[in-house]
């Protein structure tokens, strides 16, 4: 997360914003876990686990909704 969701400063790593105080511990690592579960989709796709690549893709675009997410699904179901 580069901006803040609700007053869109700049993000400088942590936690909390630094203009509005906002927490955002929990939708940081809704981020990270889109993330990972994004690497764990492209993996299975190396292993040609193409449907439980698939499941996990959309389980990533559930918690956070990403350009790279979306293309690699579309090129799968396609």
């Amino acid at each position: 997360m580069e901006r803040c969701p609700i007053c869109r400063a700049k993000l400088n790593g942590t936690d909390t914003c630094r203009r509005c105080r906002a927490e955002l511990g929990s939708v940081i690592g809704t981020e990270r876990l889109a993330r990972h579960l994004l690497g764990e989709a492209m993996y299975r796709l190396t292993l040609g686990e193409r449907i439980e690549a698939g499941r996990l893709l959309r389980r990533s675009l559930l918690l956070h909704r990403t350009r790279e997410a979306l293309t690699i699904l579309r090129l799968l179901e396609g």
